[in-house]
Parts: C-alpha cells; structure tokens; sequence
C-alpha cells in the first residue's frame, strides 16, 4: 500500500472518530499503525505521532469526564498533521 493510500485511509478514520462512527481508543490505534506503516518517514514523525495520540487522549478523557476539552482544535491540528504528510511523502 502506498503512502497516500495510508494517509487517505487515516484521513478517512479522522473524520469518522470525529463523527462517532469510530471509538477514540480504535482510532488511536489505527493512528499508530498507520504511521508506523509509512515507508521513508523520518523518526520525528513517530515523535510528532507521540504528541498527536497523547493529546487525542487526554481531550478524550477531560470530555468524558465532563471538563472543558478541545478536542475539535486537537483533531484540527491532527488533520494539518496528516495533509502535510501527504504533501511531504505522499509520493
């Protein structure tokens, strides 16, 4: 599978954690694997992975547990991520 297809697959799993469709721990999973699924990726993209995932999960739980979360600025950010992705090793 080629690196486009693998970020197209993670933009689409983005968009269905975003509408419910898809547990926060499923995707975060999903996440993960897909990064490490890059061929050609520098390490500080499995380090910029680290920081998307934590931040993925610790919004998901202060929403769960009914404090002020910024999950749709944390998922914006995600989405930046990934498109910058595309445009850099996308090819």
């Amino acid at each position: 599978m080629s690196n486009l297809s693998i970020l197209k697959r993670l933009e689409d799993a983005l968009a269905a954690c975003a509408n419910g469709r898809m547990a926060r721990a499923a995707f975060v999973d999903f996440l993960g694997n897909s990064i490490r699924a890059l061929e050609g990726v520098p390490m500080s993209v499995t380090h910029e992975l680290r920081q998307h995932e934590y931040a993925i999960e610790t919004e998901g739980y202060l929403d769960e547990e009914g404090f002020e979360s910024r999950q749709d600025s944390v998922k914006k950010n995600l989405s930046d991520w990934i498109r910058e992705l595309k445009r850099i090793h996308g090819g």
